[in-house]
Parts: C-alpha cells; structure tokens; sequence
C-alpha cells in the first residue's frame, strides 16, 4: 500500500529551497511552514542524497544513444 504524503510536491520542493537558502534554523521555518521539524529534515536529507547520487540513467536513453554511436 502507497502512502500518500499530505504535503504537494511543489510545497515540499518550495520547503528545501527555503531550508537551503534561508540563514534561519531548520526548526524556525518548520514552525512557520506548520511542518514537524522531523519531517522536514527528512525532505532537506533526501533531497541533499538524490543531488549527490547525480541524474538517474534511463536504459532506453543509454540503449538510443549506443545505437546512434
């Protein structure tokens, strides 16, 4: 069973950025945002290891661009 998290991707996204580019602490802007400080640390550490993994490969992009080489 999927579960569905309550908070829009784009909120979600807008939180990081915020997080990332405010000089105010994590728990200041959860408060603000009506977010579990928990919760949005977990947002900022997925999205820090996701940019750090780089860009997924599609295999039918490796497979179109083998065949065109």
């Amino acid at each position: 069973m999927s579960r569905r998290s309550k908070y829009p991707e784009q909120f979600r996204r807008d939180a990081i950025e915020l997080v990332n580019t405010s000089d105010r602490p994590l728990r200041q802007i959860a408060r603000e945002l009506g977010v579990n400080h928990e919760t949005l640390r977990s947002w900022v550490n997925t999205a820090k290891q996701a940019v750090e993994a780089g860009p997924v490969e599609d295999p039918a992009v490796a497979d179109e661009v083998q065949r065109l080489r």
